[in-house]
């Protein structure tokens, strides 16, 4: 049966909340049917602004229509969703239902072997007072069996003795013969019946399992249809900042405007109080923030809020699955400062320990993906490039920041496993009963459980994978040419696999072309570890001294499995303030090839 089962509605519901965010659309089309804001003040959300080269965005006279659409797509999405949800559950019933079937089997089917174990010693011992006896019956007739009469009447009568005695154990042993072909006869029934259900809890199982991969297909056809509506949703808010509707149009329908929303993650992010209503909470301590980087390295800061709205192209290249988390194609910042080439840096104040929204997370993923964010204020566009996080700084007047918890990054202060580099690498392993479940089954070997890596940048420089890994036999059944050993931590960040012990702990089999190489496959991942570890990109103005907890964890069918069927990744910056935020949050990527195929988990 298909290895978690419950972890595939538990991805369902994680995702199903992921979606959710995309209700913000209701309130997106509420502004494109009241009319943009006059300025970024108004309302606190900039308008966006079009870039250049994009496609052909609707006119004004058909924003209305064309968000009202968007939004019964959402709508359609979201029932989508909420259906894929349900079938999980049933999923998850149907396992447990199996699994309790299945130790039941297994427990009438370790009753049947015991019996059939008794009833072979009873034939056992039957057949070899059988053969006695037989014997007994040939010395006996082998004697002399004709007598003279009265002379030999003592002998005559003996041999009849001896007979009649060989007559009774001879009736004894027939009689526990047809008791033994009885009990056989019965365990036969019994192994028969067995079998039956053997076969019928076999057959359920490959319709489980069928049944989690068509929902894997329809959760991978759910994240591609959700980044689709925030190019969308993108799309359409260029459309508002290139031709902005009337407001009074919209009022001379009757009745007043309908109010902006307000952005539900604009402050909440950085701690800001914002119940009870009253004035807009202070900014003091952003604001100290914002003068102290700007002092510290010498740039001119634009200390006015906002949310920026990614393009188009930025959301169309994130991984569907993390598109998915974006909710609105929108991410909130503190602060702008002017980068050499015109574009602008975006600063994120954020206190030491804060965890970002998956929606926070994911707008900085698009742009550390080489995309763009574009925001309009006072008429002025500014296109954003890149996130920076700053460090809060003490308020004047007031209580100081939280002072620095280590001078390195917390996982640096708790070394595990083994040294890389400057960091360190633990991996953990299982034994199975054997290298193959097919054959050649071979000895008994350990295959990959997961690896978790603190990495800084000094990396140890790692090995290509080679040899005879487990499962490595079974993959070529499936795949054949188009298997690969996949690292668990890659090559690049440190991870070996040359040496036997390390093709137990690193590797595992995998499709090149899906699992290995794609872009749905574990590479883009692994890039963005390495960027981040190796402050180079959209990382540069990271601390020195950072490091990325990164984690990679097989998912196998159950103890026996010597292939998973899926690999889930997760990576968390951490810096020596203290401060910390997803790289990326977890991501599960299917052993499947590209194209379509089997899972090639066992």
């Amino acid at each position: 049966m298909t290895g978690p089962t419950r972890g595939i509605a538990a991805r369902v519901r994680r995702r199903a909340l992921r979606r959710a965010c995309l209700l913000l659309v209701a309130a997106l089309a509420q502004i494109l049917i009241t009319g943009a804001p006059a300025s970024a003040a108004a309302t606190g959300v900039p308008a966006v602004a079009v870039q250049s080269g994009t496609a052909p965005m609707t006119t004004s006279s058909g924003i209305a229509a064309s968000s009202a659409t968007l939004v019964e797509e959402v709508e359609e999405h979201l029932r989508k969703q909420a259906e894929l949800a349900r079938q999980g559950r049933e999923v998850v019933a149907a396992a447990e239902k199996i699994t309790k079937v299945a130790a039941a089997l297994d427990k009438k089917k370790k009753a049947a072997e015991a019996e059939a174990t008794a009833v072979n010693k009873k034939a056992d011992a039957f057949n070899t007072r059988a053969n006695a006896l037989s014997s007994k019956i040939d010395a006996h007739n082998s004697k002399p069996n004709r007598f003279q009469l009265p002379a030999q009447a003592a002998a005559a009568n003996a041999y009849e003795a001896e007979a009649n005695q060989l007559r009774a154990e001879q009736s004894q042993l027939r009689s526990e013969q047809s008791s033994l072909r009885a009990q056989q006869a019965r365990l036969s029934q019994w192994q028969s019946a067995l079998s039956a259900q053997q076969a019928q809890l076999a057959a359920e199982t490959r319709a489980h399992d069928a049944k989690v991969s068509e929902l894997e297909g329809k959760e991978r056809q759910l994240d591609a249809e959700g980044q689709q509506l925030q190019q969308q949703i993108a799309e359409a808010l260029q459309s508002l900042a290139a031709d902005p509707p009337d407001p009074a149009a919209t009022m001379d329908q009757g009745g007043d405007a309908a109010v902006p929303p307000q952005q539900a993650d604009q402050t909440t992010e950085q701690g800001a109080d914002t119940a009870g209503g009253g004035d807009t909470p202070s900014r003091l301590s952003q604001n100290a923030a914002l003068q102290s980087y700007a002092k510290r390295t010498g740039t001119t800061v634009d200390m006015r809020p906002g949310t920026a709205y990614l393009t188009p192209g930025a959301v169309r290249a994130l991984p569907a699955a993390q598109a998915a988390q974006l909710g609105s194609p929108s991410g909130t910042y503190d602060g702008l400062v002017r980068r050499p080439n015109g574009q602008y840096t975006a600063l994120e104040v954020r206190r030491p320990g804060a965890v970002s929204t998956p929606r926070q997370a994911a707008f900085r993923a698009a742009i550390a993906n080489g995309g763009t964010a574009q925001v309009t204020i006072d008429d002025k566009t500014y296109v954003i490039s890149n996130v920076t996080p700053v460090r809060p700084a003490p308020v004047p007047g007031g209580s100081p920041t939280s002072p620095r918890r280590n001078s390195k990054a917390d996982c640096l202060t708790r070394p595990r496993g083994e040294n890389s580099g400057d960091g360190w690498i633990e991996y953990t392993t299982k034994g199975v009963d054997h290298i193959n479940q097919g054959p050649p089954k071979g000895t008994r070997g350990v295959r990959a459980e997961g690896a978790t890596a603190c990495l800084t940048k000094s990396l140890d420089k790692g090995t290509t994978a080679t040899g005879d890994i487990t499962g490595w036999a079974d993959a070529a059944k499936k795949a054949a040419g188009k298997r690969a050993r996949c690292h668990l931590i890659s090559r690049e960040l440190g991870g070996r696999g040359t040496a036997r012990q390390d093709q137990e702990r690193n590797l595992v089999p995998c499709w090149q072309r899906g699992t290995n190489t794609t872009s749905f496959g574990m590479r883009p991942y692994e890039q963005l570890v390495h960027k981040a570890v190796m402050r180079v990109g959209p990382y540069a103005g990271l601390e020195k001294g950072l490091a990325v907890l990164y984690e990679v964890t097989p998912e196998y069918k159950n103890d026996k499995s010597t292939i998973p069927r899926a690999i889930t990744m997760t990576a968390m910056i951490q810096q020596p303030d203290g401060s910390t935020w997803p790289l990326f949050f977890p991501v599960t990527i299917q052993n499947v090839p590209a194209g379509g195929g089997p899972n090639l988990g066992n």
